[in-house]
């Protein structure tokens, strides 16, 4: 997502821990926060630690700022049993599994979520003092996009052949339209209305990506699946909204990261060139992948021979907008072919541009497709040769092929190379 919600916990040492929070509240000013006294009931109380309705002791953590371990049961109830217990704030403090997600909830009290590091020092500090303190200091609105820590990553180990994930879309800390019925925790006790409340996670990130698939064959209703997934992926964006790359942490992202890049829906619904599959295609898919007569047969429910396809198709590799090549032991070449289907304008050329993984060279034949009209197709193979000589266990390198009209300046057709060596 292109904005954060900081949150910061300082404690009584001076350190600054980062968090995030969508609740300023009233008891707290912008610039700075009540201090408040810190309590950790990771010991003598079953389930404490993780804030469990019940588990608090009012004697303890009344009017304090409770911390409370992710894990077991949702954000928005460990704020819950915080508030039954007399709490005054809560800090929600990343598992190690956690890393530094930073999903922020719509807490029924002050509350702020810190990172699996941030958790760590805090821990450290109340470990240091006798009466350990914080207080939160609210950051409003702040702009930059990064890709989610939580979010699922590739390669694929079932389909090594096809690059994974496809694309990342909008899922972290959306606000969205809220059923009037419920409190914006999204918990019973919550009596609180709202037209809108936030929400993160694949939840959120699925009907971006499906309004997204629904506007483009609205705009185009004879598009198949797979036109409408390679329009998508092709002009995705790599970058943010200053021209920098979008972040993995603190990191540029990679394809396993982040697939082809961020949906675009603007450049989505005109992307000039696309790439198609036959459903016969991913019979022949599952052929190369080993996929047994009986399997397949519970899949397309039709009697399918792969030896009669696989020599049918010696050279077949799936038409996905994506690449991804394997090079195993002494294997140093391989070759794809790809076809692709104007959708632009016609009497449209275009030029290839690559971008080489280390270690491997490329080479495109023909670099120049040309179409005369519409919906014409035209094939392209590429040839990669690894200049490796040797490789220690698993290593991946990163390319690109993208193809640029030579005329019309917004058709740039690009499809990520992802290219992986096993010893």
């Amino acid at each position: 997502m292109d904005r954060r919600f900081p949150a910061v916990v300082r404690t009584g040492n001076g350190q600054l821990l980062y968090g995030e929070s969508m609740y300023p509240g009233n008891h707290f000013s912008k610039a700075s926060g009540r201090e408040l006294e810190l309590v950790y009931m990771d010991v003598g109380t079953k389930g404490g630690a993780f804030c469990y309705k019940g588990s608090l002791s009012k004697a303890q953590v009344g009017g304090k700022m409770v911390i409370c371990d992710r894990g077991v049961n949702g954000r928005a109830e460990k704020s819950e049993a915080v508030k039954e217990a007399g709490g005054a704030a809560m800090i929600l403090a990343n598992a190690e599994i956690n890393e530094e997600e930073d999903s922020v909830d719509v807490h029924v009290l002050p509350a702020t979520a810190i990172g699996y590091k941030e958790s760590i020092r805090l821990k450290r500090y109340m470990n240091s003092t006798r009466r350990p303190i914080a207080r939160l200091i609210f950051g409003g609105t702040t702009i930059g996009r990064s890709r989610a820590p939580a979010s699922s990553r590739g390669p694929s180990l079932t389909s090594p052949s096809v690059l994974k994930p496809d694309i990342i879309a909008p899922g972290v800390n959306i606000i969205a339209a809220w059923p009037e019925n419920l409190g914006p925790s999204g918990i019973q006790e919550d009596h609180r209305r709202s037209n809108f409340s936030v929400l993160s996670g694949t939840s959120m990130s699925c009907p971006h990506v499906s309004g997204v698939t629904a506007l483009i064959r609205s705009a185009h209703p004879s598009w198949s699946p797979a036109v409408i997934r390679s329009a998508i992926m092709t002009t995705a964006d790599i970058s943010d909204h200053y021209g920098k790359p979008i972040l993995d942490r603190y990191e540029p992202a990679g394809f396993f990261a982040m697939g082809a890049g961020h949906v675009n829906p603007a450049r989505a619904i005109d992307p000039g060139l696309v790439y198609d599959i036959n459903p016969l295609d991913y019979v022949s898919h599952l052929c190369t992948l080993g996929y047994t007569k009986p399997e397949i047969f519970t899949i397309t429910h039709k009697n399918t021979s792969c030896a009669d396809i696989l020599q049918k198709n010696k050279y077949f590799s799936l038409n996905y907008p994506s690449i991804s090549i394997a090079f195993k032991k002494w294997r140093t070449k391989a070759a794809v072919q790809r076809t692709v289907t104007n959708v632009g304008p016609p009497n449209s050329s275009y030029m290839v541009e690559v971008s080489e993984p280390k270690g491997v060279r490329i080479q495109v034949t023909p670099k120049v497709l040309t179409f005369k009209e519409a919906n014409e197709k035209k094939s392209y193979r590429v040839w990669f040769e690894s200049r490796k000589k040797k490789a220690r266990g698993v290593s991946f390198a990163e390319g690109q092929i993208t193809w640029k009209n030579l005329h019309q300046k917004q058709y740039k057709v690009r499809s990520p190379v992802s290219v992986s060596w096993a010893g």
